[in-house]
């Protein structure tokens, strides 16, 4: 009998052996190449691709002894493959800058915190939760300048993006990083999104760790720190200075595809801008229904922003009673894109772009589909809008780029290099999930204040109980955007769900209701609502037989509600949702309430909050076997048992 093999055998090792994955790796992109390149010079390019997007002065290897040096030019090609090992944990990639050198000083103070003398541009990187306060000097972090007066911020750096570096701007600064009590860190009993994404420590109060060297992490995840190139700089000092100089109308766009840098660069400018205009706030006009920076996914805002931006979209909900982040009007779309009816979403922005107050400087946060449809609706918004500054982040298609002068041709134009993507530990979708658990959570204590999340669960929460049927129930109607559900229908699908609340203004009469008119053969003069056979009021499609939207210049989105349950008897809804309660009672008294449901996203974390929170617990799973919505398949294996959700039919037409 053959002997077995090893494990770092059979895997390669660093003395020149190729692993079964590189060699086939090595294989197939010497099949693709030309016949005239060399497997010399395929492994030198390899080699100079790693340095720039690693950006570092070493390539991690196992077992990492802090001080490896690249394979030399007379090494064999396939060295540069070995030292990326699937033995290897995931490690730290941090630019040279955030090592501490010689003119840094580090002190660990008793309770963990940390005070740190830097030279200029030297800086320093934590991942976690932590209050930063400069003591002496300037320093730059996520694009904002803080100073002695800045007070204490509370930074919000989690593994699923990359961590923001603290870079000294003059020699001798002093700064000072301290643990925090986190309340974010709580939603991890409640979902597997938030686990492992801070601290190793949450429960000991370590809010942050100080990561000194490739190897700080104690979870052992791939991090990255947000490096700023130097086209992004130039562009964000021209368009910072733009706006405080011109009094001319200055409202920015950026343009790019997904995952190109176009969330986080509009996050860099807005903070540079709010942190250097002190006199003058910033309106951020969010169009990206899927990936928004403010609230819940599936919605348009504008949004008045005046303070900086310490973390990824989850950490900073915005709301009407903010004053950091306020939100001034909102409509919904109902879905994470605009690809089921573009000339509503249009329409939407128009109206948003009404609401700015013209002095103001303007962000306007578009999303990422920039090709076929997405072009075409980029290009109107820019129009429409009045763009005064595009930044486009290439590649861009050449005809996009050539539509957009032409619609704006008196905007100045900005190029920026499209920077490299890093794999995400979280999807678009649980991104999304994420950012949607944490707007019901989230409880704003003060104005003034930094924003905290309840860790109680969804399902223990009092809901409010909206009548349905009678003359003097507030809620008047439920539309159903997308794809519209048989009214027999309505009250299984409407059950368990994500709507909007929307509060009609002065379209209400009597019992019809005005939608957006986008043909000019169609009428805006109303719809009659109509009802199920439980009495649920309903709009029924246009007269086309698309999905009706209520006029934006008549209607207002106030927030998201999750339906707990339908009480068909005493026809009554009970609703969750995170509106302050003044809010919500005045919208129950106006009596113009509509609910508008679609093609939000399932919300699978909240039904199965409770699931994740009883893990452990006395009472086991057997208190958990027969659950709304949900159902619990077995699997083999160490991974033991899932929650998935069981979807509602949605019927066609019922003969």
């Amino acid at each position: 009998m053959a002997q077995k093999r090893k494990a770092q055998d059979a895997f390669g090792q660093s003395n020149g052996q190729l692993s079964a994955f590189a060699a086939a790796r090595l294989a197939k992109q010497a099949k693709a190449a030309a016949p005239a390149s060399s497997l010399a010079s395929h492994a030198q390019q390899r080699r100079e691709e790693i340095e720039q997007q690693l950006n570092a002065t070493a390539l991690a290897s196992v077992p990492y002894d802090g001080h490896h040096d690249l394979a030399s030019a007379d090494s064999e090609p396939e060295e540069a493959e070995v030292t990326i090992s699937v033995t290897t944990k995931p490690a730290v990639t941090l630019s040279p800058s955030t090592t501490f050198t010689s003119g840094g000083k580090i002190d660990e103070l008793i309770d963990g915190s940390i005070e740190a003398t830097l030279r200029n541009n030297h800086s320093i990187v934590c991942v976690g939760e932590y209050d930063l306060e400069v003591q002496k000097g300037l320093v730059t972090v996520y694009g904002a300048t803080l100073h002695p007066d800045s007070g204490t911020q509370r930074i919000y750096a989690p593994s699923t993006h990359a961590l923001p570096r603290i870079i000294a701007r003059r020699n001798g600064t002093k700064l000072r990083v301290s643990h925090v009590k986190s309340t974010i860190a709580k939603l991890a009993k409640l979902s597997p999104l938030f686990r492992n994404i801070w601290t190793k420590n949450d429960q000991l109060n370590q809010s942050f760790r100080l990561l000194r060297s490739a190897a700080g992490d104690e979870l052992q995840r791939s991090l990255t720190t947000l490096e700023i190139d130097k086209s992004t700089e130039t562009a964000i000092s021209r368009l910072t200075n733009d706006a405080q100089s011109t009094a001319r109308l200055v409202r920015i766009m950026a343009i790019g595809a997904k995952s190109s840098g176009k969330s986080t660069f509009n996050r860099i400018l807005c903070n540079a801008l709010s942190t250097k205009q002190s006199a003058r706030k910033v309106l951020y006009l969010d169009l990206d229904p899927g990936q928004p920076e403010f609230g819940p996914p599936g919605q348009v805002s504008l949004v008045e922003v005046s303070a900086p931006m310490w973390g990824p979209s989850f950490t900073h909900t915005a709301s009407a009673e903010q004053t950091h982040y306020k939100f001034l009007r909102s409509h919904t779309l109902a879905a994470t894109s605009f690809k089921d009816d573009a000339e509503h979403y249009v329409a939407c922005a128009k109206e948003l772009i009404r609401h700015a107050d013209r002095r103001q400087t303007i962000i306007v946060n578009a999303c990422g589909w920039v090709s076929g449809l997405g072009a075409s609706v980029t290009r109107e918004l820019a129009d429409v809008l009045s763009i005064s500054h595009i930044a486009l982040l290439e590649p861009l298609d050449t005809s996009l780029v050539e539509s957009l002068h032409g619609a704006c041709p008196d905007a100045s134009f900005l190029s920026l290099t499209r920077q490299s993507v890093r794999p995400s530990s979280r999807t678009p979708a649980e991104l999304r999930s994420m950012q949607t658990m944490a707007y019901f959570h989230a409880r704003p204590d003060h104005p003034a204040e930094h924003t905290r999340w309840s860790s109680k669960v969804i399902s223990t929460w009092r809901p409010w109980i909206v009548q349905y049927d009678g003359p003097d129930a507030p809620l008047r109607a439920i539309v159903s955007c997308g794809q519209q559900p048989h009214p027999d229908f309505l009250a299984e699908v409407l059950d368990g769900s994500l709507v909007a609340l929307v509060q009609v203004e002065t379209s209400l009469n009597g019992d019809t209701l005005s939608w957006t008119q986008t043909n000019a053969r169609e009428t805006a003069e109303g719809v009659a609502i109509q009802r199920t056979m439980g009495g649920l009021p309903y709009l029924p499609p246009r007269p086309s037989g698309t999905s009706l939207t209520l006029d934006p210049h008549n209607s207002s989105c106030l927030g998201l509600t999750l339906v707990r349950g339908i009480d068909a008897s005493q026809r009554t809804l009970h609703l969750l949702t995170p509106l302050a309660d003044h809010t919500m009672a005045s919208l129950l008294d106006s009596k113009q309430l509509v609910l508008v449901g679609g093609s939000f996203d399932p919300p699978e974390w909240a039904l199965l909050e409770d699931v994740y929170a009883g893990e452990g617990n006395a009472k086991g799973d057997a208190s958990l076997q027969d659950r709304p919505w949900v159902s619990r398949r077995e699997r083999v294996g160490i991974e033991g048992a899932v929650w998935r959700l069981r979807h509602p039919p949605m019927a066609g037409d019922v003969r």
